[in-house]
């Protein structure tokens, strides 16, 4: 079971939170206590912490927390399993993949207008457009 840092700013909303996969070394414990004394001082606390890349490949890093800057943080284990059912009932990221399911499908440029290349059709995305 894997264990997670929530980070929710002040101006964040509640669906907002960072979330951060704590490494096999981190000491939750000890990384509490230090978070609770860091915001009084106002000093920077680091947290090992693990980026997924894919589900074979990952990097360990530091991540440096300003426990002032943030207005609540949490800490919460979830199994493999429980995590994988979380990933599929987020209705966010279902209907990401079923966009990126249906722009893989579509094999002819369709000729609409892309915002990013200033109105040139999505046929040719090696062009910027004309420069203004």
């Amino acid at each position: 079971m894997a264990w997670f840092l929530a980070l929710q700013g002040p101006t964040h909303t509640t669906s907002q939170s960072s979330v951060f996969e704590l490494h096999d070394s981190a000491d939750v414990e000890k990384i509490a206590q230090e978070l609770v004394s860091a915001v009084i001082l106002d000093r920077v606390v680091s947290v090992p912490t693990v980026l997924r890349h894919s589900p074979s490949r990952h990097q360990t890093v530091l991540l440096y927390v300003r426990p002032a800057a943030w207005g609540a943080w949490t800490f919460y284990e979830l199994s493999e399993e429980d995590r994988l059912k979380l990933l599929q009932g987020n209705p966010l990221l279902n209907a990401l993949s079923k966009a990126a399911q249906q722009r893989g499908q579509a094999t002819a440029p369709t000729g609409q207008s892309n915002p990013l290349t200033r109105g040139t059709p999505t046929g040719n995305p090696g062009s910027l457009g004309p420069r203004q």
